[in-house]
Formats: structure tokens, C-alpha cells, sequence
């Protein structure tokens, strides 16, 4: 129910953005231990988590400007 309200506010305007991080709980923690549905991202879940957020600022940034 809250994602849901977080998803439709991030649709609700080109100012917003939403952010998917349901596939970055699995893999490797940073120990090298394997993780599956863990309450913390995977090493290179944060980094794809990153990357995401860089794009979606970017995309932002873009948008607010005027720039393509």
C-alpha cells in the first residue's frame, strides 16, 4: 500500500522519480557472503543502487533545465 502511494506520487509529476530496488537484496554482501531477499542490498547492489540514482537525478536535472 505504501509503494503504491510512492509510486503513483512519483508518476504524478516530471519533477518526481521513482527508484526500483527489488532486485538489489540478492547476491554478494561485501563480506563475500551469499545473500537471497536480505534486509540490505547486495556489494553491487549499492552500486547499482547508485548508478539508478545518478540516472534518475541526471534525467531530473535534464528535465528541469531544459536540456536534452
Amino acid at each position: 500500500m505504501v509503494r503504491e502511494e510512492q509510486v503513483k506520487v512519483a508518476k504524478s509529476s516530471k519533477r518526481f522519480s521513482w527508484v526500483n530496488t527489488d532486485d538489489l537484496n540478492d547476491g554478494l554482501n561485501r563480506r563475500g557472503k551469499k545473500i537471497e531477499n536480505d534486509l540490505h542490498y547486495s556489494a553491487e547492489g549499492y552500486k547499482t543502487l547508485g548508478k539508478r540514482f545518478a540516472d534518475s537525478a541526471l534525467k531530473l536535472i535534464k528535465i528541469k533545465t531544459g536540456k536534452k
